[in-house]
């Protein structure tokens, strides 16, 4: 691996007068540059439910929107589509209209994909593993045609695998809308979709983070590495990335690498910054989700149907 791929770029957006010069300056640290051939485009945002970016959840459409100019500056004629798909509480077409992507599209002329209902294609034998050959997972044709695949997710705590940022989001390119059904698998599924389905870039949105609660941090951070850019922003969010168990499962997949190079801002400047979880609220983590698993599983319509069990592990 070389040092232009797990390189991480940090940038303080309050530096910039607009989203697009600071975008700009944090791939300019990572050396990523437009200058290949690159005639399809696909934009990964993290759309997990229909909460506005405001909360720290979803990634803000503006944000979005200045990464497409920064791409038609450089690739006027490539074709740019948004992609997300639907999961067992949301579905794409609404959190498409509600969250702003649906206005979007309509005034930058993208294409709005949601995944579960994209071409699917087999994985290729040398990428597949035994998680998703069990699972019977194939990929969207959207990202196996993409020259260029950025990833752009939001850096916040989750109930589930404690993080969820870069390599998190490339979840939700997993073609199945009952997404529920996979989190007694989660760490092995994450990490195999990331080893299939590798963005080329991540740009996080980190103007508005979550953690106890959602904060403006202003934090910008890009990569070619997924693993990279969580190493960091665990640090960041307060949690060692070493009990971060998706990431440690993509490194040993050979998905990116923990020896990361830093250029810009300093990340401690954020992690000062970040409202941190407390002691009280992990230990109990584990049976809020014991909660909320037998709850989809006896007080949903989906749950009685498809006898959810509760899911603690996220494993």
């Amino acid at each position: 691996m070389n040092n232009k791929s797990h390189a991480v770029g940090i940038v303080n957006a309050l530096r910039f007068k607009s989203l697009e010069a600071a975008i700009n300056e944090a791939m300019r640290l990572i050396n990523f540059n437009l200058d290949r051939e690159i005639k399809q485009v696909a934009i990964k945002p993290n759309l997990c439910y229909y909460w506005s970016s405001t909360t720290g959840e979803t990634t803000d459409p503006k944000f979005v929107e200045a990464l497409v100019n920064i791409i038609r500056t450089n690739k006027k004629s490539s074709e740019i589509s948004i992609v997300e798909s639907d999961a067992t509480v949301m579905r794409t077409k609404h959190a498409f209209k509600i969250l702003g992507y649906e206005d979007l599209a309509s005034r930058k002329g993208l294409r709005l994909v949601n995944l579960c209902e994209d071409e699917l294609l087999p994985i290729p034998e040398h990428l597949n593993t035994s998680v998703l050959r069990e699972l019977q997972i194939k990929i969207p044709k959207t990202l196996v045609d993409a020259d260029l695949f950025v990833s752009v997710p939001t850096l916040k705590v989750h109930p589930l695998p404690g993080l969820s940022c870069a390599l998190k989001n490339q979840f939700g390119c997993v073609p199945i809308r009952r997404k529920e059904s996979l989190h007694k698998r989660l760490t092995d599924v994450v990490a195999s979709i990331n080893r299939v389905l590798a963005p080329h870039l991540v740009v996080v949105d980190g103007i508005t983070c979550r953690g106890k609660y959602p904060k403006k941090l202003n934090l910008i951070m890009t990569s070619c590495d997924p693993v990279a850019a969580d190493f960091i922003a665990a640090k960041i969010a307060g949690l060692n990335p070493k009990r971060i168990r998706h990431l440690v499962k993509s490194e040993e997949l050979g998905v990116g690498s923990t020896d990361v190079i830093l250029r810009g801002d300093d990340w401690t400047y954020f992690a000062d910054r970040f409202p941190r979880k407390g002691f009280l609220s992990n230990i109990s983590r584990r049976g809020l989700l014991a909660m909320y698993g037998w709850y989809l599983r006896f007080f949903t319509l989906e749950g009685r149907l498809f006898k959810m069990r509760p899911s603690a592990t996220g494993a």
